[in-house]
């Protein structure tokens, strides 16, 4: 007969869960950053159940201390049996900023935390650096191309906080790299420097706008602010169909365009064979050199014919140059109908050979002695 095996029947096992030093919380965070000379400042370990043992490491000491032996201006705080074990400074000193680190004994074994805390320092002024790769021309920033600047708030605790604008508008996330943030030893203090890059694309319709950066901080009534003025630099803009109401048949008349480029361009026109440079008068034609108008990169260039009665013409070319091009415009002036509107035939549009048109104002002076005085 087979002997019979008898199979232990299993218990179940209780095991008490098992304590961690990430079962204990502190107060304050780590990394926070207080009011220079701030009075009263309390450092606390929590770790949820009774404590056996307290042990203290400050700031710049390499041994603990006990909560009865600690040196002055510092006492101790918390109550053992309510799981707590901290310190109360009572004045907050650039030699009692660091590591505390609070040393708990809790079932036999020992655990340590530690809050990282500091001075609120305000950093330096804001720079506003743009690349050293940047296509420069004539003091300003060729147009077309991408911009890459940098804003650094240097030696602050803690880190700056870096916001970007143009015009006075947020610039969205997506033209931005992530800030950067660096240590630096500073006089024994170790302090943050804080970086971030901003990438934009920079067309005719940029210039004259500023690009800021904001630093701000704790430490700081007001953000700090690092502006850069956009000079971008382009050659004379071309224009669709430059049109203008037929000129009168006697006394004066103002032939207005208006166009756009930086640096300011030279600018010269050619009627009937005449070629009358800014600045100059030929027959009854005067030019006038351009005037800068109130928006950055906007010239008004005037042409006047002071006898209509001698010269009737109705084609104009005016040239515009400056160091980054030159651009060719042609007026034509036509007919407009009783109800102010375009009457110029529509073959009028194709037989540019190329050139642009654009529709704009005569100014018309029937009195010369008045469109002298308006001038």
């Amino acid at each position: 007969m087979k002997g019979l095996v008898r199979h232990a029947e299993s218990t179940p096992c209780l095991v008490a869960p098992v304590y961690s030093q990430t079962d204990i919380e502190t107060e304050p965070e780590s990394n926070t950053y207080f009011d220079k000379y701030e009075r009263d400042v309390k450092l606390v370990c929590r770790a949820g159940k009774p404590i056996e043992r307290c042990r203290i490491r400050l700031p710049g000491s390499t041994e603990p201390y006990d909560t009865s032996s600690l040196p002055a201006g510092v006492t101790s705080y918390g109550s053992l049996t309510d799981g707590e074990c901290g310190v109360k400074l009572a004045r907050l000193s650039v030699e009692r900023t660091g590591k505390f680190v609070c040393l708990v004994t809790i079932g036999g074994q020992e655990f340590e935390k530690a809050i990282v805390y500091g001075i609120r320092t305000a950093p330096q002024p804001t720079e506003l650096k743009i690349s050293k790769h940047t296509n420069l021309v004539d003091g300003g920033i060729r147009a077309n191309q991408t911009l890459k600047a940098k804003c650094i708030s240097r030696l602050g605790l803690p880190a700056a906080n870096l916001t970007w604008m143009m015009d006075g508008k947020p610039i969205e996330e997506r033209f931005l790299k992530p800030a950067q943030i660096t240590d630096e030893l500073q006089n024994g203090r170790l302090m943050q420097t804080v970086f971030q890059e901003v990438n934009i694309y920079l067309t005719p319709e940029e210039n004259g706008k500023t690009l800021v950066c904001h630093a701000s901080h704790p430490a700081l009534t007001n953000p700090q602010r690092s502006v850069l003025p956009l000079n971008v630099k382009f050659a004379p803009l071309e224009y669709p169909h430059i049109l203008i109401d037929q000129l009168p048949k006697s006394g004066s008349a103002m032939v207005n365009v208006t166009i756009h480029a930086n640096p300011q361009p030279v600018t010269r026109w050619t009627v009937n064979g005449r070629l009358i440079k800014e600045g100059e008068s030929v027959d009854m034609y005067q030019a006038y050199i351009p005037h800068a108008t109130a928006k950055a990169g906007e010239y008004t260039v005037l042409l006047k014919n002071n006898d209509c009665a001698d010269e009737h013409a109705s084609l104009f070319t005016l040239e515009a140059t400056n160091i980054l091009g030159t651009q060719t415009y042609v007026v034509k002036a036509v007919l407009v109908n009783d109800e102010g509107e375009n009457a110029v035939d529509e073959r009028l549009k194709d037989d540019s050979n190329g050139s642009t048109f654009w529709l704009i104002s005569v100014w018309t002076f029937f009195c010369s002695m008045l469109a002298t005085r308006l001038l």
